[in-house]
């Protein structure tokens, strides 16, 4: 985790803190960040705010590495959960494919 929402205050500080992310490359772990995303960004404790909607932002390169046969069930938990994932490709090596 770079950052939780509980840490800003100010739109300024928070599109610095975003643009200040480091790409670090290595495998896809998809799976593993969206359950991260779960269970420590969407939680009170972080900065949920229970009057605002769930959105992430999922940028990806289209090819998860790793704990690839989990994928799914932790969409399925995330779509449970009413949070809305927007997918953004960084690479010709996405397609488009819904996620079931």
């Amino acid at each position: 985790m770079n950052f939780y929402l509980s840490n800003f205050t100010d739109l300024w500080a928070l599109q610095y803190a975003i643009r200040s992310i480091r790409y670090l490359g290595g495998n896809t772990n998809t799976t593993g960040g969206l359950r991260l995303m779960r269970t420590e960004c969407f939680n009170r404790a972080n900065g949920d705010r229970y009057y605002a909607p769930n959105v992430a932002i999922l940028i990806t390169d289209g090819i998860p590495t790793r704990e690839v046969e989990l994928l799914a069930g932790e969409v399925a938990t995330i779509k449970s959960q009413d949070i809305r994932i927007i997918g953004v490709g960084v690479t010709n090596k996405v397609f488009r494919r819904r996620i079931p």
